[in-house]
């Protein structure tokens, strides 16, 4: 199928629009899962019961509600994460089929 010169100055539009929209997604995609693992960390630090040199003297009621907060912030940054990369992935695709019908000739 071959594209006219007007089709084809649209479609270069679209891909250029599109692979800015997919690397803000991993932009997205990158900070979620930094989120996630912050979010680990404190969990990790809530349920274990460890005592952390730089904080103490942290009552355990503090530390009820940081790891239950942290639980929340871990499962929904993960959950973001996956569906974030899933849908990174799938952007990805899609301006490489593009890019492929821009090239045919």
């Amino acid at each position: 199928m071959s594209l006219s010169r007007k089709e084809r100055d649209q479609l270069a539009e679209v891909i250029q629009r599109e692979n800015e929209m997919v690397l803000k997604v991993g932009r997205m995609v990158r900070n979620a899962f930094i989120l996630t693992l912050v979010f680990g960390a404190v969990t990790y630090w809530g349920w274990s019961g460890m005592t952390d040199p730089m904080f103490p003297n942290i009552p355990m009621s503090v530390r009820n509600v940081a790891k239950w907060i942290a639980l929340m912030g871990l499962i929904l940054s993960g959950l973001f994460t996956v569906l974030g990369f899933i849908s990174h992935r799938n952007g990805k695709k899609s301006v490489l089929k593009k890019i492929d019908l821009y090239e045919e000739k």
